[in-house]
Order: C-alpha cells, then sequence, then structure tokens
C-alpha cells in the first residue's frame, strides 16, 4: 500500500486531485473516515473531469462532474447519474485509512503505455 496523503488533507464533500507518479487521481472524503479514490479521467472521452479542484464539483456541490461534458458522478461510487456517459462509472480504487493516514493499493493503478 502507498501513502497517498492525510485524511486530515480532504474536506468531506470537497474532491481534491492528487497525483501519484504519472496518475492522477481524484481523493473524495465521504465520511468521517471514509474515503474514495478515482482515476480522474471521464469515461466519455478519457480526458480529466478537471484541471482544478474548484472544477470538480456540480454547481449545487453535490456530484462530482466533468468540466468539460457536465456529466454528473457519485462521491461514493463514481456512478454517471447524467450526461453523455450516463450508466457508466469512473475508475476507482481500493484504499484505507490507517492512523490518519489513507493508503492506496498501487498495483490497481492503470499500467501507461511508454514513451517509444
Amino acid at each position: 500500500m502507498l501513502q497517498l496523503c492525510r485524511l486530515d488533507d480532504l474536506v468531506a464533500g470537497k474532491p481534491r486531485r492528487v497525483k501519484v507518479g504519472d496518475h492522477h487521481l481524484l481523493a473524495v472524503r465521504t465520511g468521517d473516515n471514509a474515503v474514495r479514490i478515482f482515476l480522474n479521467r471521464c469515461p466519455h472521452l478519457g480526458i480529466p473531469l478537471a484541471w482544478q479542484d474548484a472544477q470538480l464539483l456540480s454547481a449545487d456541490g453535490a456530484h462530482l462532474q466533468c468540466s468539460t461534458h457536465g456529466a454528473l458522478f457519485l462521491f461514493d461510487t463514481g456512478f454517471c447519474v447524467s450526461g453523455p456517459c450516463q450508466g457508466d462509472q469512473l475508475w476507482s480504487f481500493t484504499c484505507e485509512v490507517v492512523a490518519g493516514d489513507v493508503f492506496l493499493d498501487e498495483t490497481e493503478l492503470p499500467t501507461l503505455p511508454t514513451a517509444r
């Protein structure tokens, strides 16, 4: 397991972009000790949901939002409830909170293509 961040670095309902190597992820605190980690990539076109943390939320703050297409995703599952990828979901990763630290199972990260 790889230490991703401190639990105190995350505010419930305020997703945060986190970079692990060449992977761009989203960390979402969903409860007192509950965190969800998603790949920062919209399933519609494979582009980032947002380039800035402030762009990750819908106007009402109830969903993750793709800043390009307006697709809306649930915080706890990454399931798309509205937009061009409705019914699909964000790629999620196993994580756990131990002694105030958020750990990610790095073996679940996708393999990136190598430069030629």
